[in-house]
């Protein structure tokens, strides 16, 4: 099986328990969601986003949305996978992790998860790049 792209959004509230979650489950994983998202690029970041190849066996433990834009440009979700937020408590905890179910329940829930390119996907949630001041400026 060959890796699978992801566009993966979250809200910062639980951006730490995720990327603590992806480091835990891979070292690929490490790194993740360190571009903050916002309404207006000023920020603060309300949201993370992480972008790119995923091996395939993280690809099923996530879940996914599938989106549809009609011709007036209104976003329709028609379709989604659960992901398997018990094989990704089994796998922290096996690690050595310190997670509930109920944690890995809660970063699931307000994931936006998807195939979309990065730019359609904050088009589509109102999200810009948050623009951080260059050092000297």
């Amino acid at each position: 099986m060959t890796d699978t792209y992801r566009t993966l959004i979250l809200p910062a509230a639980v951006t730490p328990l995720a990327r603590e979650i992806a480091a835990t489950l891979s070292p690929a994983g490490a790194g993740m969601w360190t571009t903050g998202l916002a309404t207006t690029a000023e920020g603060p970041a309300t949201h993370w986003i992480s972008a790119g190849l995923i091996a395939p066996e993280f690809a099923l433990m996530v879940p996914e949305q599938v989106w549809e834009q009609d011709e007036d440009g209104a976003w329709t979700q028609t379709g989604s996978t659960p992901g398997n937020p018990e094989a990704v408590h089994a796998a922290c905890t096996a690690a050595g992790m310190e997670v509930t179910l109920a944690q890995v329940d809660a970063v699931f829930a307000v994931s936006d998860v998807t195939e979309q390119e990065p730019f359609t996907a904050l088009g589509r949630l109102g999200l810009v790049l948050v623009q951080e001041p260059i050092d000297g400026d």
